[in-house]
C-alpha cells in the first residue's frame, strides 16, 4: 500500500504522528504551566530583599506559560482531528488557529531567550561588581521587561503582516512552527528564521560567555601595589 511521504511530524491520520509524541505533548504542557505557575504563586508570596530579579523571574515563568499553551492547543486539535488528518490537514495548516498559535510559540521562545541573557548579565555584575553601582533599579527593570517583550511581540509578528516576504510561515507543518525548511521556502522566510533561530540564540550565547570570562580574578586584585 502506497502512503504519502510524512513531514516527520504528521501522518496521514494524526497531526502528531507517533505515539510518543501526543501523550508527552500534554505531559509537558501539564508540567510547564503547573511548575511556572507554582513558581510565579511562590515568589509573590515569599517576601524577597532583590525584587527587581523576582520581577524578572516571574516573567520569564510567563514567557513559559506561553508555550504551555500552545502545547495544549496542538495536543487538543491532534485530538480533534485524530484518525482523519489529512482530510483537514491543508485548512488547518492555512488557518488563523495555527497562524496565532505559532505565533505564540515564537513569542514564548525569542522572550524567554531574551530574558535569560537579561538575568545572567544582571547576575554577573551583582557578583563581579558587589559594591558597585550596576544594579538596575525598579522602574529600569520594568521598561527593560516591557521593551524584551515589545521585541518578542515585534519579531513574532512581522511573518504575519509580511505575507508577500514570507508566505505561510507558521503554516508549513502541522505544528505551525517554523521547524524545517525546503526549496519551496520563500527566501525572506530562510533569512528569518536563521537570523532568529540561529543569529539572535548565537549572539546571546556569546555574550554571556565574554561576559562570564572577562571576570576579573581575585589574584590580579590581590597582588596589585598597596598605595603609600
Amino acid at each position: 500500500i502506497c502512503k504519502p511521504n510524512t513531514d516527520g511530524i504528521s501522518s496521514f491520520e494524526h497531526l502528531l504522528a507517533s505515539v510518543v509524541l501526543r501523550v508527552f505533548v500534554w505531559v509537558m504542557a501539564c508540567v510547564t504551566c503547573f511548575g511556572n505557575l507554582l513558581v510565579i504563586g511562590m515568589r509573590s508570596l515569599v517576601a524577597t530583599d532583590n525584587s527587581q530579579h523576582t520581577m524578572a523571574i516571574k516573567s520569564l515563568c510567563c514567557a513559559d506559560c506561553l508555550m504551555g499553551i500552545y502545547l495544549f492547543t496542538i495536543g487538543a486539535f491532534d485530538l480533534k482531528y485524530s484518525g482523519e488528518y489529512n482530510k483537514h490537514a491543508r485548512a488547518w495548516m492555512g488557518s488563523l488557529e495555527c497562524q496565532l498559535v505559532g505565533s505564540l510559540a515564537m513569542l514564548s521562545s525569542e522572550v524567554s531567550v531574551l530574558l535569560l541573557t537579561y538575568v545572567t548579565l544582571e547576575k554577573y555584575l551583582s557578583i563581579v561588581f558587589p559594591f558597585g553601582h550596576y544594579r538596575a533599579g525598579r522602574r529600569q527593570t520594568l521598561c527593560t521587561l516591557a521593551g524584551i517583550w515589545l521585541l518578542g511581540l515585534c519579531l513574532s509578528v512581522v511573518p504575519l503582516c509580511c505575507k508577500e516576504s514570507f508566505g505561510n510561515y507558521y503554516g508549513r507543518n502541522g505544528v505551525c512552527f517554523p521547524l524545517q525548511s525546503d526549496g519551496s521556502e520563500r527566501p525572506g522566510a530562510r533569512g528569518y528564521s536563521t537570523a532568529i533561530y540561529l543569529g539572535a540564540r548565537h549572539r546571546a550565547h556569546t555574550r554571556c560567555r565574554h561576559r562570564g570570562g572577562s571576570a576579573p580574578s581575585s589574584e590580579g586584585r590581590g597582588n596589585s601595589p598597596e598605595r603609600s
